[in-house]
This record gives C-alpha cells, sequence and structure tokens, in this order.
C-alpha cells in the first residue's frame, strides 16, 4: 500500500512507541499543539482527512537514516548563516534535529511529504510548503535567527567571556545535542508547547535566554529591573527572522528597538521626542552603520543610540563631574590623549570624544575663529592657556562671577550646556531647540545684537549676570559697556570650549578663552599681559584696560 494508506496499525504500533518512550504527557502535549497537522490539529495549517498525529515526522519502518525514526526527507539547501562581528562560536551547516526542523521551517519540502517515495498527505487549503508569509518559515537564510549547530563548549565559554559554563545546562532543561551541540532542540520541544513556541522552559524575565547568556552588567541594569521591562531580552532581540541580522535586533532601524519604550507613548523616558528636534543627535539618519567593536576614530559617520548608552549596563545613578553617570555605564570611549578605551570609559568626556575627537567626520564648524580647532579633546587640553573645566580644574584663580554652587576647583560636564532645551523632557543630548544642543540660548550669529539676558541664558547658568555686569565686581569691568552698550555677543571674544595650545594658542594672547570670531572681528590682539586689546571694531587702538 501507499503510505498515504499505512494501516491504523501502523499509527497504534506508533502511538505505543512515542507513548512508551516519552510517556501519555508528551502524547497530550503533541495532541493539543501546532505540530499535530492531522486533521483534528488545533492550527489553521493542518491536513484534509489524514487522523494520524506522528506519521508527519516518524516512522517505526523504512525510516531517513535521521535518527529518530525520520519519516520525512530533508532538504538538501546550503544554508546562509548567521553572522556578526562579535559572534564567537562557529555555526555550520544545519546538522542533527536542526537539519530535521528544517524539512519542514525552511520552506523547502512539502510537508506531508514522506522519505523515500513521492507520496504526501493533502494539507487542507491547497497549503503544500510552510507558507512564506509565516514567521515559522526561515527559508534558507538563517543569517537573521539564533546561530545553531555549534559546539557549545569549555573553549566557546572561555572565549566569549559571557555565556553560562556548558555545564550549568545540565541542571536546566536546555539540552546540548550529543554532549555538547547547541541545536533547536536546545530551546525547543517539538512535542509539548506548555509555553508557547514550544520552548523547553517558560522564557518569562528571559529565563532561557539566561540559561546560555551571562551578561556582564544585565542583572543590576534599569533595562533588567524596571517593572516595564520584565521581558528582558526579547523586548529588543527576537531568535527568528530579526529585522537586524546582527544580533538578532526586533527592528532593523537601532533606535525603533529603543523606541518602543523611550517614547511618548512608550512609558519610559521620551527620548523620540527630544531626538526629533531640529538640533539633534541624528540617529534616524543611518541603519546598519554601528557596530559595537567598531573604532571610533575611523568608523564611517553616524551616531546611534549605543554610541552612548550600553542597554545591558545603563542604570539611573548620578555621578559628579567629570565621572559617567549610570546611563552611560559601560559604553567605550576615547581618552583626553586620543587613544581607544578598551575598557569602559569612566569619564563622561571620554563618550563625546568618541565623535567629537580626532575622527574621520568631525570636520565641521560653524563659528570661524583665529585660532581654528575641529577637534573638542583638543580644546579641553589642560595645557590649553583656557578651557571650561571639563577634563580638569580651569585655570582662573578668581572668577568673582561664578554663582555660589561654583568655585574655580568646580568641574562641569559636557552635558551641563549640550542637554535638552526643555525640563519637563528626558534630559541628555538627543536633542534641543537650541543650536548645537545647547540646554539654553547662546546667541553666536548676530552683531550687534541688543543686549537680552535670555540671549546669554547659557552663559548664566553659571556666571551671575548682576556681577559679571557690575564694573565693581567684574574681573573685566567692560564686560557691561561690551554686552549692553556696544551689542557684543559673549561668543564675538570668547571661545567657550577652549584654544589650543597645539595650535599656537598663548597664556599673553588668548588667556580667559578669547579667540576672536573673524566673522566680525577681522582682525584683532589681545595682551591679557598687558592688558590691551587691538581689535578691528574698535575706533582707537590699542585699547587699555
Amino acid at each position: 500500500m501507499l503510505n498515504i494508506l499505512r494501516p491504523v496499525s501502523t499509527l497504534i504500533a506508533s502511538l505505543i512507541i512515542m507513548i512508551a518512550a516519552s510517556g501519555w504527557a508528551v502524547a497530550a502535549g503533541i495532541l493539543s499543539s501546532k505540530h499535530n497537522l492531522s486533521v483534528s490539529g488545533p492550527g489553521t495549517i493542518k491536513a484534509t482527512s489524514e487522523e494520524r498525529v506522528c506519521i508527519f515526522c516518524h516512522t517505526p519502518h523504512h525510516a531517513n537514516p535521521f535518527t529518530p525514526l525520520w519519516s520525512r526527507p530533508t532538504s538538501s539547501a546550503i544554508y546562509d548563516l548567521y553572522e556578526s562581528t562579535t559572534l564567537v562560536a562557529k555555526p555550520g551547516q544545519p546538522s542533527g534535529s536542526s537539519r530535521l526542523c528544517l524539512s519542514c521551517h525552511d520552506g523547502t519540502i512539502a510537508l506531508g511529504a514522506f522519505f523515500g517515495t513521492s507520496d504526501s498527505i493533502p494539507m487542507a487549503g491547497g497549503v503544500t510548503t510552510m507558507p512564506a508569509d509565516r514567521s515559522t518559515n526561515l527559508k534558507t537564510d538563517l543569517r537573521n535567527d539564533h546561530p545553531i549547530s555549534f559546539a557549545y563548549n569549555d573553549e566557546l565559554v572561555l572565549l566569549n567571556g559571557q555565556l553560562n559554563p556548558p555545564g550549568n545546562l545540565l541542571r536546566s532543561k536546555v539540552r546540548l545535542e550529543g554532549g555538547d551541540m547547541l541545536q533547536c532542540t536546545s530551546c525547543h520541544n517539538p512535542h509539548t508547547d506548555p509555553y508557547g513556541k514550544f520552548l523547553v522552559m517558560d522564557n518569562a524575565a528571559s529565563a532561557l535566554c539566561k540559561t546560555c547568556h551571562n551578561i556582564t552588567g544585565w542583572s543590576t541594569s534599569t533595562h533588567a529591573t524596571a517593572p516595564t521591562t520584565g521581558a528582558g531580552c526579547i523586548l529588543c532581540h527576537v531568535s527568528h527572522n530579526a529585522g537586524g541580522p546582527a544580533r538578532l535586533l526586533k527592528f532593523a532601524a537601532e533606535e525603533a528597538n529603543c523606541y518602543q519604550c523611550h517614547s511618548l507613548s512608550g512609558g519610559a523616558k521620551d527620548i523620540q521626542s527630544a531626538a526629533s528636534k531640529f538640533y539633534s543627535h541624528p540617529m534616524e539618519s543611518t541603519t546598519g552603520i554601528h557596530d559595537p567593536v567598531e573604532n571610533p576614530l575611523t568608523a564611517q559617520k553616524h551616531v546611534e543610540c549605543n554610541d552612548c548608552h550600553n542597554p545591558h549596563q545603563a542604570k539611573t545613578a548620578t555621578a559628579t563631574a567629570p565621572a559617567v553617570s549610570g546611563p552611560l555605564a559601560g559604553v567605550k570611549g576615547v581618552s583626553s590623549s586620543g587613544v581607544v578605551l578598551t575598557s569602559a570609559a569612566t569619564n563622561e568626556y571620554e563618550v563625546c570624544f568618541r565623535c567629537h575627537a580626532g575622527n574621520s567626520f568631525y570636520n565641521t564648524q560653524t563659528v570661524l575663529r583665529q585660532i581654528q580647532e575641529l577637534d573638542t579633546r583638543l580644546d579641553f587640553d589642560p595645557l590649553n592657556p583656557s578651557f571650561h573645566p571639563v577634563l580638569t580644574f580651569g585655570k582662573g584663580v578668581q572668577v568673582p562671577s561664578l554663582r555660589t554652587q561654583f568655585s574655580t576647583s568646580s568641574m562641569i560636564y559636557c552635558t551641563d550646556c549640550h542637554n535638552n532645551d526643555d525640563r519637563s523632557q528626558a534630559k541628555g543630548p538627543h536633542g534641543s531647540n537650541n543650536k548645537h544642543i545647547l540646554v539654553d540660548r547662546y546667541e553666536d550669529d548676530i552683531y550687534p545684537l541688543a543686549y537680552s539676558e535670555a540671549n546669554y541664558a547659557l552663559c548664566y547658568r553659571c556666571h551671575d549676570q548682576n556681577v559679571l555686569l557690575d564694573p565693581m565686581r567684574s574681573a573685566f569691568p567692560h564686560h557691561q559697556s561690551h554686552l549692553v552698550t556696544n551689542k557684543v555677543p559673549c561668543s564675538v571674544c570668547h571661545d567657550p570650549h577652549g584654544v589650543p595650545q597645539t595650535r599656537g594658542a598663548t597664556i599673553s594672547a588668548n588667556a580667559h578663552l578669547i579667540n576672536f570670531d573673524i566673522r566680525f572681528v577681522t582682525s584683532g590682539t589681545y595682551n591679557s599681559v598687558a592688558k590691551s586689546c587691538t581689535v578691528s571694531c574698535h575706533a582707537a587702538n590699542p585699547k587699555y584696560y
């Protein structure tokens, strides 16, 4: 008789073998699962009339050489395999039980096909192979699926550094085929489905993921402990048909994974609204360029959330300048000497220097100065004649205009100036309505400019205008005449980051952040020793102070 007409006794024999081997629970499990492709199956993919259940995968006689008594042909396809720069394991072409699973799930073989014969069980609705639009159809492109068919052993654990030893798996429901091979059946039990997706165990709080993966810092991170992120890994990662193949991100656009929560409707701090402002770090401008192991000094131009945030280690902890705060924990950066750090940054400016230092795409500047420097790291060099105190304490020994909460021993963050201008929204340099992603207004494109406190709100966050503009108390008595009377913006004379000595800055000519904007001061010199200034905007030169 044809295989499709195998007698009922064969079905009974098959059931007896199955029940003896696995117990009644397995029999009940397969009957109520979508792997029951018989006419009695609960899924939408099932046979038109075939009542036998096990026959779709197993047969007691004339089986495929693959165990266990496999009734189906196996695909001869050559599969495209998962790959990423962070992958340490060495997946091979699917083997063992994974090859058997793919005889249905790669969509190349009829679901009712039998090994060694052209017979095939008719399926309802004209279905032959796994429908192409089903997420369970993995196709022959496995680049966006969790790697399989590789040795999970002590050597891999040592090389990877973020995996649990294979001995730990022996105490869980995760099984390694043949002792050390990770296959589909390590995560999926095809005979029972109590947890959904045929998982071998409940994956609540990423329990299944964490059986193998031991990600540095994850257990104490905000994304692991916050009540709204109880789903854990699967919030951002998927095991199959990932939108972003490398690292199995749910969505191809990196920021889209973050915006699931970090948006107006997402429940977490709304980053998307801030990043949508005109002046922003343009995360949405590129897709698929960022790489965790990239050299930031030679990488192609881009900015993604992961350039500044490590989602596996980020916390809410605060810090004092210049130390990194919790949201920046676990991010690699560039040191004050321009060296790419091999471990996580300890100072916030090291994270900023990933892009705003001597990399391949930092060559833009809108304010033109006598001494030009596009490498922000050099602007803050402690050897400079003057700089704002980001890397170390400033050089000013007397700064009477500082507000009471500051002193000449204070240090500041880059984000004290570059931040969201809306105090009701999430903090951080994601976006602002002010140019240069500034937290407050700082006018630098107009001269002369009628004085308004609001025009220099950024400066007045640290400097008290009542002191700064008071000739009797200000360190420079003529601030009032410059700003108010002559309508000279702060930026015309002062370079807010610092003036690099590597470009020729001197203590005499460039103290007090003096570095003239040559759009408005076409020629000029400053002498801090003689206390004189010779500039194109003065009617009489030199002017002594």
